[in-house]
């Protein structure tokens, strides 16, 4: 199939730049994982230091009340030298702490207006192209998966986390005082926050610290205790393996207890930047009840109950599905994410009312699956093959029946314009689809096959009755990656 240049479009790069802002292994060391890793290491050193510097300016004021005369001036330099070299310390951990969270605001803020558009459609196409993106960019055969789907996982969960927050909102399912008042509240007030925008209530003290929280969800994996409990003393460990039990709960409490002080003690509240007193004293007010508002949400996600911390954990689950790391990964189980958060519910991990929620955002087959269903005729008979389709829409019909752009027809791939909503009775994912096919002759099976594979002598073992496709190599190509733009749609 000749699909033309191998490439990224200016989207998909600007995703992928996302990623690496968040999650990366570079020489420079500037993504927020990166960042965090460097504080935990530093964090332990910096505080011996910053005591050892306490206590030498208090020995000295000490010893200033015991002394007199030529004594005493000496001491009070040295004094006033210990205060200096205390207060230049102190002044650049400050600076230091705000340099992170100013970033990682800057990052919450892009990913905002990369997922939120005029309306609730607008929005909803955004968000499918983003997560659908970053599952089209992940690859789904191969050694890398476990790695490669660790750096994604943060920026789709926090997506997921604010379109489930939509939605609870809308349904009246919010309790949590907090958000409702942001909520009902306009944006009339014109208080400059950090980057000179406008102050939003909602914007800016409910989704920002949304993404935070979700993004800073799992840091404390970073903390050099955790590392020792994933890759070993020594690093040899393979950090995606299955931990066993007792590592397992060590490694759950470690991150929970270093991912809140991360976020309380490295990154903390905003500095207010003017000379008004009531300004001052209303931003440092909201500060803390923001930066209390994400304490609530990492504490809270733990056992969510009724509580807000579900719109954390349902997407945390979510996510781990879609974009697991684990070594038995199989692709084409995705869509049994469903049965992976009923579980969850039965055994008490989250609400019922969020985790249905979230399944009629997303239903369960996630945004960039590759769908292979049976076609129909003009008459609205099943024909004798299958085609390809990708996920590409949010809020399906049914948690069951996926909205697709398709990609193929006739067995010939094209730059797709037509869009389907796909029955379980023709999705070849379900028993009752394959069924249809097991009439065809393996002979015509497998004239299906070469059509489809770029190249069947590698791919002839395949299923002759796919219950799926990886539209990863599709997607490579730059002419393919717009797959949200306007279509026409028919039921099949």
């Amino acid at each position: 199939m000749n699909l033309g240049k191998i490439a990224k479009s200016s989207y998909s790069k600007a995703v992928q730049s996302l990623i690496h802002r968040i999650y990366d292994q570079t020489e420079v060391k500037d993504s927020l994982y990166e960042q965090a890793l460097l504080y935990f290491i530093d964090a332990e050193k910096q505080q011996e230091q910053q005591t050892a510097a306490e206590q030498e300016a208090y020995l000295f004021r000490q010893r200033l009340q015991q002394t007199s005369g030529a004594d005493q001036a000496k001491v009070e330099q040295r004094l006033q030298q210990a205060e200096k070299n205390l207060s230049s310390m102190n002044q650049g951990l400050e600076e230091l702490r705000l340099a992170r969270l100013t970033q990682l605001k800057e990052l919450c803020y892009t990913i905002l207006e990369l997922v939120q558009g005029d309306d609730f459609d607008d929005t909803n196409l955004l968000t499918a192209k983003l997560l659908g993106t970053i599952q089209l960019l992940s690859p789904t055969e191969g050694s890398n998966i476990a790695r490669s789907n660790q750096k994604s996982k943060h920026l789709y969960k926090a997506v997921l986390a604010l379109r489930l927050l939509d939605r609870l909102l809308l349904d009246g399912q919010i309790t949590n005082s907090y958000v409702l008042k942001r909520y009902q509240e306009d944006s009339s007030q014109e208080i400059e926050v950090t980057g000179g925008r406008s102050y939003q209530p909602f914007r800016d003290d409910v989704q920002i610290p949304l993404i935070m929280a979700a993004l800073v969800q799992d840091i404390g994996q970073q903390h050099p205790d955790a590392q020792r409990i994933l890759c070993g003393e020594d690093g040899s460990l393979n950090e995606f393996r299955v931990l066993d039990n007792p590592e397992r709960v060590a490694m759950l409490q470690t991150n929970y207890k270093e991912s809140l002080k991360y976020l309380t003690q490295a990154l903390g509240k905003d500095r207010y930047i003017g000379n008004s007193k009531d300004e001052r004293a209303w931003f440092e007010r909201n500060e803390q009840e923001k930066l209390g508002f994400m304490v609530t949400l990492l504490k809270n996600s733990v056992k969510p109950e009724q509580g807000i911390g579900n719109l954390l954990k349902i997407p945390q689950i979510y996510t781990s599905v879609v974009l697991s790391t684990k070594q038995n990964y199989s692709y084409e189980t995705l869509p049994k994410v469903g049965l992976v958060i009923d579980k969850a519910v039965e055994k008490g991990m989250c609400s019922k009312e969020a985790a249905d929620a979230l399944m009629q955002i997303t239903g369960i087959f996630p945004q960039g699956y590759g769908i292979t269903y049976i076609p129909k005729d003009s008459d609205r008979q099943d024909l004798d093959r299958y085609e390809y389709a990708i996920v590409t829409s949010l809020y399906p019909p049914h948690p069951n029946v996926p909205v697709c752009r398709m990609v193929t027809r006739n067995l010939s791939y094209q730059i797709s314009v037509m869009g389907c909503t796909v029955r379980v009775e023709n999705n070849l994912f379900f028993p009752q689809a394959r069924k249809k096919l097991e009439k065809i002759t393996p002979e015509r099976l497998k004239e299906i096959l070469m059509k489809l594979v770029s190249n069947f002598e590698e791919r002839k073992d395949m299923d002759l009755i796919p219950k799926c496709w990886h539209p990863d190599e599709y997607f490579a190509y730059a002419r393919n990656q717009n797959l949200w733009n306007k279509a026409i749609n028919q039921n099949i």
